[in-house]
């Protein structure tokens, strides 16, 4: 029997974006309680925030938007789910150290939990981020993959902001991009069970970035 969980937040006022900022607006435009026939909201907001993807066109002028890509690319039947404990804000080794003993399988995604808590105050201005190196490791032994998760609210670590755009260069490179899907919802305790992943982005065209809804399956 098939199960799914969704491996994305949902979006309000209080979702926390790079740098402890709190960017999401909802306006009744109209309002049932004040006579309106319907209720109708507008929803302003960065396409950086909750969980989301960064397109190359994020760091790169020529770069892919959403247009670039096909249905087919978004589902995903050979996920790597890998645990790191950061040693610093900006994560490397740690996670080079547990790939090297993961052999190549056809992995067509690599996500990565490092327990950041979205939700703790003290972590407002403060995500770890990973190093540009990792980009290039990975395609070097993992052929197969397409696009780079986590549960932390971007791949640059706001403590570290220079690594952090030598890291997005790295991975959304429009030549081979690993499209990155940031500020996961990774506490599912069966996280290794899930054999397929399904990634549905709000589809709007010249973005650098679009929300989205994540759904794990597991058999």
């Amino acid at each position: 029997m098939i199960k799914r969980v969704f491996l994305s937040h949902t979006i309000n006022t209080e979702t926390p974006a790079y740098g402890g900022r709190k960017q999401v607006e909802l306006d009744r435009i109209s309002d049932i309680s004040n006579g309106d026939t319907a209720n109708n909201t507008r929803l302003s907001m960065s396409v950086h925030t909750g969980t989301h993807l960064d397109m190359p066109l994020h760091f790169f002028a020529d770069g892919q938007d959403i247009s670039s890509f096909d249905a087919d690319f978004w589902f995903f039947s050979k996920p790597l789910f890998v645990d790191v404990e950061p040693a610093d804000y900006v994560v490397g080794n740690e996670l080079v150290s547990k790939l090297d003993n993961i052999e190549d399988r056809g992995f067509d995604c690599i996500i990565v939990r490092t327990g950041f808590d979205r939700f703790d105050e003290d972590n407002a201005d403060k995500n770890y981020g990973f190093h540009e190196s990792i980009a290039d490791y990975i395609r070097n032994k993992y052929k197969n993959v397409r696009l780079f998760g986590m549960d932390t609210l971007s791949v640059s670590s706001f403590q570290n902001r220079p690594e952090g755009r030598k890291a997005h260069k790295a991975f959304l490179n429009p030549e081979k991009p690993l499209i990155l899907l940031e500020d996961m919802k990774l506490d599912y305790e069966g996280l290794n069970m899930i054999s397929r992943l399904i990634i549905l982005p709000l589809r709007v065209d010249d973005t650098d970035g679009l929300p989205c809804t994540v759904v794990g399956e597991t058999e």
